[in-house]
This record gives structure tokens, C-alpha cells and sequence, in this order.
């Protein structure tokens, strides 16, 4: 029998006898014959019993259309400064990203030139080298005409002297 009563009904003063409806007033409202003195919602100026409110009804009341109006323009204000700063943060990461990107582009560019540097001291690294032993090519064949030429030289002094 529980199950089948509300909750907030335990909580009402319990009437005597029976409740049920019978007579209409003068505004069309049933009256209830085995408790006359009970007055009616319908009737002004009459309070009715009240059913204490439900936690989703008092959530939703908490976040009313009335605070929604009353802070609109505060909410508003606060938005357009979140909005603003949203706004400078991008700025910001952009302008960090193109400050990148354009330290990326120089510091590819100085590779480069470094690169061509190194391609120049590495050619002339080699002609040095290249000339090095040219040079040391040349020595030795002249060392070698010297060398023959003593020989001559010893050679007709011995034919000479014969």
C-alpha cells in the first residue's frame, strides 16, 4: 500500500472519514461532504496543502529564467572578456607560430649557407691537395733528371778519361 502513495502525503495532517466528492460550490468546485470545513485551492484567498518540492523541480528552479535575466548582463560582460582573451591567445600562438616558422626558415637558410661554405672549403681542400701532390710529383721528377744527369755526367767523365 506504501508503494502506491506519495511520498509528501505522510507528511499532511490525516483527516477523518471519507473524502468523498459530492456538492459543487458557487465557483464549480467539488467539495469533499465528509469534511466541510477544509478549504478548497479553488476558492480565493484558501492555501492548499502544499507538496514539498522535488530535487530536479528545486535544480531547475535554481537555474531559473529570473537569475538568467538578472545575470544576463553580467554573463554577457564575462563572456565578452573570456571571448577577448580567447581571441589575444590565438593572436599569441599565432604569432609565436609565424615567429617560428620564420626561425625555421632562417635558420634553414643559414644551413645552407653553411653547407656552401663547407662545399667551398672541402673544394678547396681538395685542389690544395691536388696540388700538393703535383707538387711532389714535380719534385720527384726533378730529383730523378737530377739524378740521371749526375749519371750522364759520371758516365761521360768515364768515357772521357778512357
Amino acid at each position: 500500500m506504501l508503494r502506491l502513495e506519495q511520498k509528501w502525503r505522510s507528511q499532511l495532517p490525516t483527516q477523518s472519514g471519507g473524502s468523498k466528492r459530492t456538492k459543487v460550490s458557487a465557483t464549480g468546485a467539488y467539495s469533499s461532504s465528509s469534511n466541510p470545513e477544509t478549504p478548497l485551492a479553488d476558492e480565493p484567498g484558501v492555501d492548499s496543502p502544499v507538496r514539498p518540492q522535488g530535487s530536479k523541480k528545486s535544480k531547475r528552479r535554481g537555474k531559473g529564467k529570473a537569475q538568467m535575466f538578472e545575470n544576463f548582463s553580467e554573463r554577457k560582460s564575462s563572456v565578452v572578456k573570456k571571448l577577448s582573451l580567447m581571441e589575444d591567445i590565438k593572436n599569441v600562438r599565432e604569432k609565436e607560430l609565424m615567429e617560428r616558422e620564420k626561425e625555421r626558415e632562417e635558420e634553414k637558410e643559414h644551413r645552407a649557407k653553411m653547407m656552401a661554405i663547407k662545399e667551398k672549403e672541402i673544394q678547396i681542400q681538395a685542389a690544395m691537395k691536388e696540388q700538393e701532390l703535383q707538387t711532389q710529383r714535380y719534385i720527384k721528377e726533378m730529383e730523378i733528371k737530377a739524378k740521371e744527369r749526375k749519371m750522364i755526367c759520371k758516365y761521360l767523365m768515364l768515357t772521357r778519361l778512357q
